[in-house]
């Protein structure tokens, strides 16, 4: 079969089954089982594919039928311009949390300059997309990314591994602080962390994509709002003074959020719209 007509076919399937990218789902996954990028698709319409090239393809279009999410399928994710390893049982990183990276780097760009050494913490790493993504960008920074699950720390090492920041970051497996209390790691620079945030009581309204994402990098608790006070909490032990804390927020969260670091004392408070103008991060400093 020739890629144009693999591709038309890819589409139908998913269009039949409602999946709102349809279009663009079938091209990523072609472009993926032919080891090609997508303007290959375009200007080679008569490739004619092999029979397990079609076999592949169409095996995975059933995959995404069901609402597995592409990334899972592709084992791909672009995240700040870099591409990420990922599988199911991690978290798949969002193009809203570029906004937390792009604030980061500016306060690290702007408070500490090129040259002298930035000690960053990073919790519920995931993938390592955000440790990673900073890490990359800014050669003077040091990271310390937790997780609470192995299956993302292996995930987030081969990441680092890909975009060769794997000596300047050191990955830690634990409960949030834990880590950092049992490797006496103190005196950091910043915090930054997407943390779960979705309440309890929502998670079995979430998209079917999302319903393949772990549960464990999603539940926020009762009230989207438990790592929060943890994570705002022990910031208070692990930062500098005048330290920053960088957190991705639900898009109805920052009131309270920021009543959790007003309660702790925290200044210089501020939220932060992503391009679909919803509140989606706070930064605050550690007086």
């Amino acid at each position: 079969m020739r890629l144009r007509d693999a591709l038309k076919r890819g589409r139908e399937l998913l269009m039949e089954k409602k999946i709102g990218s349809a279009f663009l789902d079938a091209e990523v996954i072609l472009a993926h089982v032919i080891s090609k990028n997508r303007e290959f698709i375009f200007s080679h319409p008569e490739y004619e594919l092999s029979e397990d090239e079609l076999n592949n393809f169409f095996k995975k279009i059933s995959l995404r039928e069901r609402h597995y999410p592409v990334a899972y399928i592709t084992n791909s994710k672009e995240f700040f311009s870099l591409d990420f390893f990922v599988k199911e049982g991690v978290l798949i990183p969002r193009p809203e949390t570029e906004l937390l990276v792009e604030e980061a780097i500016n306060i690290l760009r702007d408070k500490y300059g090129k040259d002298s050494l930035v000690k960053i913490a990073d919790l519920c790493t995931g993938s390592g997309a955000i440790a990673i993504s900073i890490a990359y960008n800014l050669k003077n920074v040091f990271c310390y990314a937790s997780d609470i699950t192995e299956l993302s720390l292996e995930v987030a090492r081969e990441n680092a591994k890909r975009h060769n920041v794997e000596d300047r970051i050191v990955f830690l497996k634990g409960d949030l602080w834990e880590p950092f209390f049992e490797n006496n790691i103190f005196d950091l620079d910043i915090v930054v962390s997407n943390p779960p945030y979705i309440p309890e009581k929502e998670l079995n309204y979430l998209p079917l994509d999302v319903k393949y994402e772990p549960g464990i990098a999603l539940n926020g608790g009762p009230d989207g709002l438990y790592f929060y006070r943890k994570i705002i909490e022990g910031s208070r032990r692990f930062l500098k003074p005048g330290g920053f804390i960088i957190l991705e927020i639900g898009e109805k969260q920052a009131y309270e959020v920021m009543k959790i670091f007003k309660s702790k004392g925290m200044e210089n408070l501020r939220v932060k719209k992503d391009f679909a103008g919803l509140d989606r991060v706070i930064i605050a400093s550690l007086s």
